[in-house]
Protein backbone atom coordinates (compact mmCIF):
# COMPACT_ATOMS: atom_id res chain seq x y z
CA UNK A 1 0.00 0.00 0.00
CA UNK A 2 0.85 3.34 -0.58
CA UNK A 3 1.87 6.40 1.90
CA UNK A 4 -1.01 7.87 0.60
CA UNK A 5 -3.23 5.24 1.01
CA UNK A 6 -2.33 4.11 4.59
CA UNK A 7 -2.74 7.53 5.59
CA UNK A 8 -6.08 7.48 4.32
CA UNK A 9 -7.07 3.96 5.72
CA UNK A 10 -6.05 5.36 8.87
CA UNK A 11 -8.46 7.96 9.19
CA UNK A 12 -11.38 7.38 11.71
CA UNK A 13 -9.14 5.72 13.95
CA UNK A 14 -8.51 7.47 17.66
CA UNK A 15 -5.27 8.76 18.24
CA UNK A 16 -4.76 9.94 21.91
CA UNK A 17 -1.39 11.12 20.92
CA UNK A 18 -2.30 14.17 18.92
CA UNK A 19 -3.03 16.41 21.58
CA UNK A 20 -1.84 20.22 21.33
CA UNK A 21 -3.57 21.14 24.98
CA UNK A 22 -6.39 20.35 27.09
CA UNK A 23 -9.34 18.11 25.40
CA UNK A 24 -11.51 19.59 23.08
CA UNK A 25 -14.91 21.27 24.50
CA UNK A 26 -16.10 24.51 25.20
CA UNK A 27 -14.20 26.50 22.03
CA UNK A 28 -15.16 27.46 19.36
CA UNK A 29 -15.42 24.71 16.52
CA UNK A 30 -13.24 25.58 13.26
CA UNK A 31 -11.78 23.43 10.74
CA UNK A 32 -8.67 22.73 8.83
CA UNK A 33 -8.14 21.55 5.61
CA UNK A 34 -5.19 18.95 5.18
CA UNK A 35 -4.80 18.82 1.17
CA UNK A 36 -2.17 15.85 -0.21
CA UNK A 37 -1.95 15.87 -3.96
CA UNK A 38 -2.18 11.69 -5.42
CA UNK A 39 0.80 12.71 -7.61
CA UNK A 40 3.45 14.30 -5.55
CA UNK A 41 1.88 13.98 -2.31
CA UNK A 42 2.32 17.53 -1.49
CA UNK A 43 0.38 19.50 0.74
CA UNK A 44 -0.71 23.28 1.02
CA UNK A 45 0.14 25.24 3.39
CA UNK A 46 -0.34 29.19 3.79
CA UNK A 47 1.20 31.86 5.84
CA UNK A 48 -0.52 34.36 7.48
CA UNK A 49 0.52 38.47 6.88
CA UNK A 50 2.95 39.71 9.19
CA UNK A 51 -0.09 42.60 9.61
CA UNK A 52 -2.19 39.83 11.31
CA UNK A 53 -3.52 41.07 15.21
CA UNK A 54 -3.18 37.26 15.92
CA UNK A 55 -0.96 34.28 14.48
CA UNK A 56 0.98 36.75 12.09
CA UNK A 57 3.64 34.97 10.46
CA UNK A 58 3.01 31.40 10.86
CA UNK A 59 2.71 28.88 8.27
CA UNK A 60 -1.23 27.49 8.75
CA UNK A 61 -3.53 25.06 6.43
CA UNK A 62 -6.38 26.48 5.17
CA UNK A 63 -8.79 26.65 7.63
CA UNK A 64 -11.25 28.64 10.35
CA UNK A 65 -14.37 28.86 12.58
CA UNK A 66 -17.71 27.19 11.73
CA UNK A 67 -19.93 29.80 10.34
CA UNK A 68 -23.77 29.19 10.39
CA UNK A 69 -23.93 28.39 6.58
CA UNK A 70 -21.58 25.46 6.59
CA UNK A 71 -23.50 22.04 6.88
CA UNK A 72 -21.24 20.53 8.22
CA UNK A 73 -16.90 20.79 9.54
CA UNK A 74 -16.20 19.51 6.06
CA UNK A 75 -18.22 21.88 4.60
CA UNK A 76 -16.27 24.76 6.92
CA UNK A 77 -12.67 23.30 5.99
CA UNK A 78 -13.50 23.14 2.32
CA UNK A 79 -15.38 27.07 2.39
CA UNK A 80 -12.42 28.11 4.16
CA UNK A 81 -9.86 26.52 1.47
CA UNK A 82 -11.80 28.45 -1.18
CA UNK A 83 -11.85 31.44 0.42
CA UNK A 84 -8.09 31.77 0.96
CA UNK A 85 -6.46 29.74 -1.83
CA UNK A 86 -9.45 29.49 -4.47
CA UNK A 87 -9.81 26.00 -4.46
CA UNK A 88 -12.89 24.37 -6.09
CA UNK A 89 -14.27 21.71 -3.91
CA UNK A 90 -15.20 20.20 -7.14
CA UNK A 91 -11.54 19.05 -7.48
CA UNK A 92 -11.55 17.78 -4.16
CA UNK A 93 -12.04 14.22 -2.49
CA UNK A 94 -12.84 14.25 1.17
CA UNK A 95 -10.91 10.92 2.94
CA UNK A 96 -11.82 11.44 6.70
CA UNK A 97 -10.47 13.38 9.70
CA UNK A 98 -8.05 13.22 12.45
CA UNK A 99 -9.61 13.58 16.46
CA UNK A 100 -10.64 17.19 17.32
CA UNK A 101 -8.19 18.82 19.86
CA UNK A 102 -8.37 22.31 21.45
CA UNK A 103 -5.83 24.95 20.23
CA UNK A 104 -5.65 27.20 23.31
CA UNK A 105 -3.60 30.06 21.57
CA UNK A 106 -6.91 30.64 19.18
CA UNK A 107 -9.58 29.17 21.93
CA UNK A 108 -10.69 26.88 19.24
CA UNK A 109 -11.83 22.95 18.72
CA UNK A 110 -10.28 21.89 15.45
CA UNK A 111 -11.08 19.31 12.96
CA UNK A 112 -8.92 18.25 10.43
CA UNK A 113 -10.37 17.10 7.60
CA UNK A 114 -8.08 15.33 5.45
CA UNK A 115 -8.85 15.15 1.71
CA UNK A 116 -6.82 14.35 -1.58
CA UNK A 117 -6.72 16.18 -5.18
CA UNK A 118 -5.44 15.55 -8.20
CA UNK A 119 -2.89 18.66 -7.41
CA UNK A 120 -3.65 19.97 -11.09
CA UNK A 121 -6.17 22.65 -9.98
CA UNK A 122 -4.46 26.37 -9.08
CA UNK A 123 -4.02 27.39 -5.71
CA UNK A 124 -3.23 31.12 -5.39
CA UNK A 125 -3.60 34.12 -2.37
CA UNK A 126 -7.27 34.90 -3.18
CA UNK A 127 -7.38 37.79 0.13
CA UNK A 128 -3.79 39.41 0.81
CA UNK A 129 -5.03 40.77 3.93
CA UNK A 130 -5.39 37.22 4.92
CA UNK A 131 -3.42 34.94 3.59
CA UNK A 132 0.25 36.39 2.36
CA UNK A 133 1.71 32.79 0.46
CA UNK A 134 0.59 29.70 -0.61
CA UNK A 135 2.84 27.12 -1.11
CA UNK A 136 2.99 23.26 -1.67
CA UNK A 137 5.11 20.84 -0.05
CA UNK A 138 6.10 17.48 -0.39
CA UNK A 139 5.37 15.05 2.41
CA UNK A 140 8.56 13.28 1.80
CA UNK A 141 10.35 16.34 1.83
CA UNK A 142 8.77 17.52 5.89
CA UNK A 143 9.88 14.12 6.73
CA UNK A 144 13.64 14.73 6.01
CA UNK A 145 15.54 14.02 9.27
CA UNK A 146 17.29 17.40 8.42
CA UNK A 147 14.32 19.69 8.87
CA UNK A 148 12.72 18.26 11.55
CA UNK A 149 13.35 19.78 15.25
CA UNK A 150 11.46 20.37 18.50
CA UNK A 151 10.56 24.41 19.57
CA UNK A 152 8.90 25.50 22.96
CA UNK A 153 6.28 28.09 23.14
CA UNK A 154 5.86 27.56 25.83
CA UNK A 155 5.36 24.02 25.80
CA UNK A 156 7.78 21.63 23.78
CA UNK A 157 6.53 20.45 20.41
CA UNK A 158 7.61 19.30 16.80
CA UNK A 159 8.67 22.24 14.18
CA UNK A 160 9.94 22.03 10.38
CA UNK A 161 12.62 23.54 9.51
CA UNK A 162 12.58 24.34 5.71
CA UNK A 163 14.84 26.90 3.67
CA UNK A 164 11.94 29.44 3.08
CA UNK A 165 9.16 28.23 5.60
CA UNK A 166 9.24 27.65 9.94
CA UNK A 167 6.84 25.77 10.56
CA UNK A 168 5.20 25.12 14.55
CA UNK A 169 2.28 25.05 16.36
CA UNK A 170 -0.65 23.55 15.95
CA UNK A 171 0.20 23.14 12.00
CA UNK A 172 3.46 21.28 13.06
CA UNK A 173 1.28 18.80 15.00
CA UNK A 174 -0.60 18.17 12.27
CA UNK A 175 1.63 17.20 9.73
CA UNK A 176 3.53 15.27 12.21
CA UNK A 177 0.18 12.93 13.03
CA UNK A 178 0.11 12.30 8.95
CA UNK A 179 4.07 11.74 8.47
CA UNK A 180 2.89 9.02 11.46
CA UNK A 181 -0.06 7.67 10.03
CA UNK A 182 0.45 7.40 6.18
CA UNK A 183 4.55 5.92 7.04
CA UNK A 184 6.60 8.91 5.75
CA UNK A 185 8.50 9.59 9.26
CA UNK A 186 12.25 8.61 9.49
CA UNK A 187 13.74 8.58 12.51
CA UNK A 188 15.29 12.11 14.03
CA UNK A 189 16.34 14.10 16.48
CA UNK A 190 14.21 14.91 18.97
CA UNK A 191 16.44 16.98 20.92
CA UNK A 192 17.37 19.45 18.56
CA UNK A 193 15.62 22.44 19.85
CA UNK A 194 15.21 25.63 17.64
CA UNK A 195 14.09 29.00 18.50
CA UNK A 196 10.65 30.49 16.74
CA UNK A 197 12.46 32.77 13.98
CA UNK A 198 10.90 36.56 14.23
CA UNK A 199 8.45 37.08 11.95
CA UNK A 200 6.64 33.49 12.83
Amino acid sequence: MSHLGTLIASLGRDDPEFSVGRRPGGGHSAAVLALVSDTDNDIVLTRRPLSLRHHAGQVALPGGRVEQADGTIVDTALREAHEEVGLDRDLVTVRGVLPTVHVAASRSDVTTVVATWAGEGAVRVVDPAEVALVQRVRLADLANPACRATTRHPRRGPAFVLPDLFIWGFTAHVLDTLLDRGGWSRPWDRERLVEIPQGY
